[in-house]
This record gives structure tokens, C-alpha cells and sequence, in this order.
């Protein structure tokens, strides 16, 4: 299993992951590389970064990173796997002896005993007892470290969203935009990638309607913040040296910035979804939008294509510990104005969207108004409320609005 380990502790040192099995709790089942994990550990703690390979290699004479390796999630149930698998083996060759010397009942007991603990250490179902005293302390000194270390949620700058979801955007979190066509979901879903960037994460957006190009346009507008507008980027109306200068001073050093498009034709289901989280290891995601996405399970159904779809998103976020942001398409049957906020009923094809959503914020606009409004819909993690937000996606301006001051 040390080949194992060696692969774990290589992959966290290379993908910069430790928070990954942090989260983990993999102490226990670590027996030959627990103290490089320990350093890793509490260098991140102090830190709050994953310390350089060159610096545990230093620390660490006999420790030889491996190459050929994958990503940190897969090492580690790879880790969990063998060691079930040994300690299993343990197990039942002590319950054997037991039973061989005529002691059934001990045996029974001793396996039932160890089986329990083994599936607890190495099971991806959690389960807490809320009257455990040392755990609940032990998670909330975490939680402080990590807000120390500026390890909270994402935050959008826009006080009526802040103040509706305290907490921010958290890792395991999926949220919903819900909206009638061209309201402006995808600018405000681009925006707030923009804000996750400028908070040190990396966004990864996947595009089902537009392509990489006019994505880009977007984010380089709402970055710029009115040095150049969408319409002199998607011209080509930018000085080359004005925008390598900017480039300079606001672009290098920071983290990357991911978009993903098919409008080469492509086909991106959650299964391409989730090796792209791999391979890029992205903070913050956005999916837009939801209903173009093609399911795993293939469905003439477009309800049950949906519910799919809904629960393989929800599914991957707490897999992978990522927020993921799909927007969706709300239906216009029956719905006289298309600028109107819509309701979770009005969800397009399925309201399991909804159900399986930490939030729900649904947009709406009037004809030829700067003035988004939005509503919550569902807040699993905070409070429910509306607010506005006045918009100019020429200059990539976003703004906090009252309702006082509307009109």
C-alpha cells in the first residue's frame, strides 16, 4: 500500500489538493506516509497553502515523488479501497482464529465491532453523532481555521445576494439562475465566475450556447469594468498594446480562468463535466445552460432526461467539493410577460431542478430596462428575499440597487 500512498501524497503536492483530504480525514488509514501527510497538514494549516514539492523532498530524504500519476480524488479512493481490503483480510483472520479456539459468540462480536469501524473510516457516507462533544469542537476550530486562512465561501459583492446567503457560495453547493430567454442570466452568472476570480478561485465555465469566443468577450468585459465596452471587443475595436498592458497588471499571476464550449459540435454530459473538474480543478463552475446539456442516461423523455440531469449535477458537486451554478430556462407557457421573476413551477421540463438545489434565484427584466430583479426562490442555506441589480452589459457594470430607488 506504500505505492499507494506514495501516489496520494504526490498527486496533493502536484494538484496543491491538501484541503481535498483535509476534508478527508485520511489520518487513520495512512501507515507508511503519515508523517509527510502531518507536514503537509499543518504546513496548510499555518499557511494555507499546499508547501512546494522541493520543500517536502528537502524535509523528507527517502520520499521520491511519483510521475506517472492521476488526479488526488482518484489516489484516494484507490488508498480507501486497499486499505478496506487489508484490514478486511486482518479481520476475518482474527474472527477465524477465535472461532477455531471455540469462542463463536467473541468472534461474532469482534467482527461486527471492527467492521463497523472500518466502514466509518473508509466509506464516502458521513454520519455524526450531534451529541459528540469532542467532534463538534474539533469541526468548528476547523471551520475558524479555514475562515482564518481565507477558506470561506465565495462572494458576489452584491450586498442583496450576500446578505441572503451569509455564507457565500460553498464547495457541494448547486445553485440555479432560473429566467425567460434574454433576461441576462448568463451576464450575471459570468459575473459572479468574475468575483470567485478576483477572490483567488478558478472558475471553469461550461458553455452550451455560446462559443469559448464570445464567453471570452463577456468575462473581458466585466473584468475591464468599463475600459473598453462588449461592443468594441466582439468589433475588434481594442488596441493590441493597451490590452497586453492590462494583461500585465491584471491578468498575470492570477488563477485560471477555464471556459469549455461545444459549438465545434461536441457533446458535454456530466461524465465530460466531471473529467474536466479533474483535469483542470476548477473552484467554481457554471453550467449554461442546463437544458442543452446531454444526459448520461439517455431518455426520450425530456422530464425524466431533466431529473437526471438535475441529480447527477447535485451528486457531482458534493463529490467533487465544488459550487456548481447551472442556469435554467424557465418555461413561458401560459405566461403573458417574459420580464416577470418566475416561479419554481415555471422551472423548463422539470421542477426536480428545483428540489435538488441548495438555491434558487430567479431574473426578470423589463423591455429595454438596466434593472435586473431578482427573488429567491429556494434558500436551503440562508434566507429568502428579493433585490435588484442595475446592469450595463455594454461596460460590464453590475450594481446593488434599492427598491426605493427603481425607478
Amino acid at each position: 500500500m506504500s505505492n499507494t500512498e506514495s501516489k496520494l501524497i504526490s498527486a496533493v503536492l502536484k494538484d496543491k489538493q491538501a484541503h481535498v483530504l483535509l476534508q478527508a480525514n485520511i489520518d487513520s488509514i495512512l501507515r507508511t506516509h503519515g508523517d509527510i501527510w502531518t507536514f503537509i497538514r499543518k504546513y496548510f494549516e499555518v499557511n494555507g497553502s499546499t508547501p512546494p514539492v522541493s520543500l517536502v523532498v528537502e524535509k523528507f530524504r527517502d520520499f521520491i515523488p511519483t510521475e506517472d500519476i492521476g488526479a488526488t480524488k482518484h489516489h484516494l479512493e484507490e488508498l480507501r479501497s486497499e486499505y478496506l481490503t487489508d484490514s478486511l483480510k486482518d479481520i476475518i483472520r482474527s474472527a477465524a482464529s477465535e472461532v477455531q479456539s471455540g469462542n463463536g459468540p467473541d468472534a461474532l462480536d469482534s467482527l461486527i465491532t471492527s467492521t463497523s469501524a472500518l466502514k466509518k473510516n473508509t466509506s464516502a457516507i458521513r454520519d455524526i453523532d450531534v451529541t459528540d462533544l469532542e467532534s463538534a469542537v474539533a469541526y468548528f476550530e476547523n471551520v475558524k481555521k479555514m475562515q482564518a486562512l481565507g477558506h470561506v465561501g465565495i462572494k458576489t459583492g452584491l450586498p442583496g445576494f450576500d446578505n441572503y446567503l451569509p455564507s457565500g457560495i460553498m464547495p457541494g453547493q448547486l445553485g440555479v439562475f432560473l429566467a425567460y430567454p434574454g433576461i441576462g442570466k448568463s451576464w450575471l452568472a459570468l459575473y459572479f465566475a468574475v468575483q470567485a476570480w478576483k477572490q483567488g478561485r478558478s472558475p471553469m465555465v461550461i458553455s452550451l450556447e455560446m462559443s469559448e469566443t464570445e464567453v471570452r468577450n463577456r468575462v473581458f468585459t466585466i473584468m475591464g469594468e468599463g475600459l473598453w465596452s462588449h461592443r468594441k471587443i466582439s468589433n475588434g475595436e481594442i488596441e493590441i498594446d493597451m490590452l497586453k498592458s492590462w494583461h500585465a497588471k491584471n491578468i498575470q499571476g492570477k488563477p485560471e480562468f477555464h471556459i469549455i464550449s461545444n459549438d465545434q459540435g461536441g457533446e458535454i454530459n456530466p461524465s465530460v463535466l466531471r473529467g474536466k473538474i479533474d483535469q483542470y480543478k476548477p473552484d467554481f463552475v457554471i453550467v449554461d445552460y442546463l437544458q442543452l446539456m446531454a444526459p448520461n442516461q439517455k431518455s426520450d423523455n425530456e422530464t425524466v432526461r431533466m431529473k437526471n440531469l438535475s441529480r447527477e449535477l447535485k451528486l457531482m458537486a458534493i463529490g467533487e467539493e465544488v459550487p456548481i451554478i447551472a442556469i435554467s430556462s424557465a418555461t413561458p407557457d401560459d405566461v403573458n410577460d417574459l420580464s416577470t421573476v418566475p416561479t419554481l413551477g415555471q422551472t423548463a421540463w422539470s421542477r426536480q431542478i428545483a428540489y435538488d438545489a441548495d438555491w434558487v434565484l430567479a431574473l426578470g427584466r423589463g423591455t429595454n430596462s438596466d434593472i435586473i430583479e431578482c427573488a429567491f426562490r429556494k434558500n436551503r442555506n440562508g434566507f429568502m428575499g428579493d433585490f435588484l441589480v442595475q446592469v450595463d452589459f455594454d461596460k460590464g457594470y453590475y450594481r446593488y440597487k434599492d427598491f426605493e430607488d427603481k425607478n
